[in-house]
């Protein structure tokens, strides 16, 4: 079995750089790092005012996506951190630089930094003159789709006047280009280098640049941060086969867009009021990853987002939480090979032949899946699992909207998935 996987995180190492603490793990914090808002938010409304309760309203808050409401809770909570419990002022001087990226505030962000070493804090620094993002509109986006060997999803857009695909990755951190079509771009480095890090654990060395402008339909983006990667680690093996990549639109520009729709006849929509029917999952971000809301077992389990990935794959929690029931679900022992940015990693694993997610509404049935045994000392551990193209496949379209925050399917394709 093979899973692909283009995701590019700058920051997935972080959490076990820097969690290290010196107060126990409370409900509160147990329930933030598994994602039980709805726990946590019914503790918040009895909770004192002060700063703990700034520092997991502000938090809730920027996994909600509501960024201005975080920076204002968690800045007033700081001071009193910094002197009371290292653990979750590493996790707030974290999310806040999150939300200061995520506002295209870099230089605030920067002069947070406390570990220059650090992979994120170094792009930080390269970052912190950098003008911030904005967008303009001229109707909406509506843009021709395509498969690529990969079977992701790429869209040809014209940029610098260079015509070429880009790969839409809902798991991307950032956007990326590679080395040699940096060049074709015309464009200029910033100053420093840093290294990036993808799920197969190698260090990819990068450097950063802005595109002044990157026109999608309708919308026309200005100062877009593009991840500068060497061509052999945007070149992913598939079995004896590789695939070039040479760019990827990664999660600062779907921000941007506000609401995306990707239709299974082929198409890239944004900036319309999505057509939905039906209820959606809900969505929440884990820094720049989106997260849902899926219902396994009866359980509201969090799983990331990747359009990016193949295949649908489960994490070391969903392994501890369902092993009691391994014979009634049928695991099966397998072993499986991930390719990534730069290279793969082999790994044992367990098959379950079935999977029923529920996502709002619809319900996805989801095959042959792997699960993980062990973590990989980041951020994914906190989750159940990563969705690929197979939870979608399916369906007549899906689509993230950063407002509402929800994800929905759209109708069933296949009699074996239910409405």
């Amino acid at each position: 079995m093979i899973l692909l996987f283009i995701l590019f995180c700058i920051q997935p190492c972080f959490s076990a750089a820097r969690s290290k603490g010196n107060v126990q793990d409370s409900a509160l914090d147990v329930e933030l790092k598994e994602f039980q808002l709805d726990d946590l938010n019914a503790r918040l409304h009895t909770m004192e005012a002060g700063p703990e309760r700034d520092y997991f309203a502000g938090v809730v808050a920027n996994r909600e996506n509501r960024i201005t409401e975080s920076i204002r809770l968690l800045s007033r909570a700081l001071p009193s951190l910094r002197q009371s419990n290292l653990q979750r002022t590493a996790i707030a001087v974290r999310t806040l630089q999150d939300d200061y990226r995520k506002n295209f505030q870099y230089a605030a962000a920067a002069r947070l930094s406390d570990d220059p070493k650090s992979d994120d804090d170094v792009l930080l620094q390269i970052l912190r003159n950098t003008p911030p993002q904005t967008i303009t509109w001229n109707g909406p986006v509506r843009l021709t789709t395509e498969r690529n060997p990969l079977n992701s999803t790429n869209v040809e857009l014209t940029v610098n006047g260079v015509k070429g695909p880009w790969l839409l990755d809902t798991g991307a951190n950032d956007s990326v280009v590679s080395k040699s079509f940096a060049e074709k771009l015309g464009l200029k480095l910033l100053p420093g280098a840093g290294q990036t890090q993808g799920m197969t654990g190698i260090e990819n060395p990068q450097r950063v640049a802005v595109l002044p402008t990157l026109q999608m339909g309708g919308a026309t983006l200005h100062n877009v941060v593009v991840l500068v990667l060497n061509d052999t680690s945007l070149n992913v093996g598939f079995g004896k086969k590789k695939y070039q990549i040479n760019g990827i639109i990664g999660y600062p520009v779907f921000q941007a867009l506000g609401s995306i729709t990707f239709l299974h006849g082929g198409e890239f929509v944004a900036g319309e009021r999505p057509n939905i029917q039906g209820t959606g999952a809900r969505m929440y971000m884990q820094y720049m990853s989106p997260v849902i809301e899926c219902n396994v077992e009866g359980n509201n389990l969090p799983f990331s987002v990747d359009t990016g990935a193949e295949g649908t794959n489960l994490f070391v929690r969903y392994y501890d939480r369902f092993r009691g029931e391994s014979k009634t679900l049928h695991w099966k022992k397998g072993k499986n090979k991930t390719f990534g940015a730069g290279g793969f990693m082999k790994r044992k694993i367990y098959l379950q032949p079935r999977v029923a997610l529920g996502i709002g509404d619809k319900t996805a049935i989801l095959k042959n899946l792997g699960i993980y045994l062990s973590g990989t000392g980041g951020d994914a551990d906190d989750l159940y699992g990563t969705l690929g193209q197979d939870l979608v496949s399916n369906f007549a379209s899906f689509t993230l909207d950063f407002k509402a925050m929800t994800f929905s399917l759209g109708k069933s394709l296949n009699s074996d998935e239910r409405n």
